[in-house]
């Protein structure tokens, strides 16, 4: 098998001369950023048409069927987190130290997350039942969309491509399944389909891109066979318990809000919110895709020197931040127009909740950060700690503002939550880290020595 990168990516040609030549010599940023460049353009992809399919599901459909809709969504939600068993950071770093264990890291792991997905499947469908009655739409609503639940077990393959800078592969896989749904999505439409329709292609989605990836995978192997490994499985699940119950944690203060709209206002007002609050947390996608590509250069920056460490970190934090700002600031002053603009009058309420909730970004990015040093350094239990504060005020939060100010509450509620879990909580768990990113958010250097 041939490794990664030892032919210069064609963008690096294009590059000014001293520059280019500076990146050529490091090989570890270069295939951070190319890996990045692939992750950055299935993204972008995603972004563009989703926003215009999902817009276009949430005229079609309209707030109510929409709101029903998105109640099983974000229901299925808190079994998804559990059935990815909050592996993925733990696998990428043990194949990248040791790629001979390879075969058996990925076995195990899919294995253990086929298993519990299918029951996963299995007790969202009993649970909705028993709750809602088993002649209520939402239950084959469930049933259709929650069979992703069964699907993302391939998923794993990713984390080897991941392992190896290869996203490239995961990137034509996924977007070739994603292509397909919206095309779905868009053919539904025209054809006037039903609710349940749309629920079906979420399955089958899932269903596609794990086709793909098993096919992707075949043309870069790991050079071992998959098999399962009493004692891997014992020791991915101890290291990544802590990651699953924050996973959980993560899913009640990101979706409970729409939860709890159903519940307390009902499926209209959840059709809205649920409409325009992807406009805000799609942008988390930058973040999440450089991290996922900048973890072995902070991995190897760890093992030259505190000071390298500390001042990648650093720079981290604050190119974070800079995003987070020049995402929330234009969402801010242009969110009437663009909900207007995508989803029609139906919906005008909700540019209020994307003005208020578009701020969560700026946490997000700080936690998303602060994720790369919780991993090197060990320290799992601290996104349990953190994730639960978030969940907490969450819910308070909730139960005090939606019935007051309604979704526009929930949006409020969700900023707090963001900030408490990923900021606030460090005053007690990471004060070095708390003024890191107090820093970072002004845009402010910080030396290792004083953190």
């Amino acid at each position: 098998m041939s490794g990664p990168h030892k032919t210069p990516p064609l963008w690096l040609k294009i590059l000014p001369n001293k520059l280019s030549e500076r990146l050529s010599g490091n090989h570890s940023l270069l295939a951070a950023i190319n890996n990045s460049g692939w992750l950055m353009f299935d993204k972008l992809i995603r972004l563009l048409l989703g926003l215009l399919v999902s817009a276009w599901v949430a005229r079609y459909l309209g707030p109510a069927q929409f709101g029903e809709l998105a109640y099983v969504l974000a229901y299925l939600a808190f079994f998804q987190a559990v059935a990815l068993l909050g592996m993925d950071g733990i696998i990428v770093r043990d194949i990248a130290k040791d790629k001979t264990k390879a075969g058996e890291i990925l076995g195990t792991a899919f294995i253990l997350r086929l298993t519990v997905g299918i029951c996963c499947w299995l007790i969202s469908i009993a649970m909705m039942g028993i709750f809602n009655g088993w002649q209520d739409r939402s239950v084959y609503i469930t049933a259709l969309a929650g069979a992703s639940l069964v699907f993302q077990a391939a998923d794993t393959i990713d984390l080897w491509f991941q392992s190896q800078s290869q996203s490239k592969r995961t990137v034509i896989a996924k977007l070739t399944a994603y292509l397909v749904s919206n095309g779905l999505k868009i053919a539904l439409i025209l054809n006037n389909a039903p609710l349940l329709a749309f629920a079906l292609v979420m399955a089958v989605e899932g269903l596609l891109a794990a086709i793909a990836l098993i096919y992707a995978y075949h043309q870069f192997t790991c050079q071992q066979p998959w098999h399962l490994l009493s004692k891997q499985a014992k020791k991915l699940l101890k290291e990544s318990w802590p990651f699953i119950l924050s996973g959980l944690s993560i899913i009640v203060y990101m979706r409970i809000d729409q939860i709890m709209i159903k519940e307390m206002l009902g499926d209209v007002e959840l059709g809205v919110y649920a409409a325009v609050l992807p406009l805000a947390m799609l942008w988390t996608f930058i973040p999440m895709t450089l991290s996922v590509s900048l973890a072995p250069m902070v991995a190897k920056a760890k093992q030259q020197s505190q000071q390298a460490y500390w001042t990648c970190l650093s720079n981290i934090f604050r190119g974070f931040a800079l995003l987070g700002w020049l995402i929330c600031l234009p969402i801010f002053f242009l969110s009437q127009y663009v909900v207007d603009f995508l989803f029609g009058t139906a919906y005008a309420s909700g540019a209020m909740v994307l003005s208020i909730v578009i701020f969560a970004n700026l946490f997000i990015n700080m936690g998303i950060a602060q994720s790369l040093w919780i991993l090197n350094e060990g320290k799992s239990k601290l996104s349990l700690y953190k994730t639960f504060v978030g969940a907490l005020v969450c819910l308070i939060a909730n139960l005090l503002l939606i019935p007051e100010l309604g979704i526009a509450g929930a949006a409020v509620s969700a900023v707090l939550a963001q900030f408490s879990s990923t900021i606030l909580a460090n005053v007690l768990l990471s004060p070095f880290i708390f003024f890191l990113q107090i820093k970072s958010l002004f845009l402010l250097k910080c030396n290792h020595k004083n953190v």
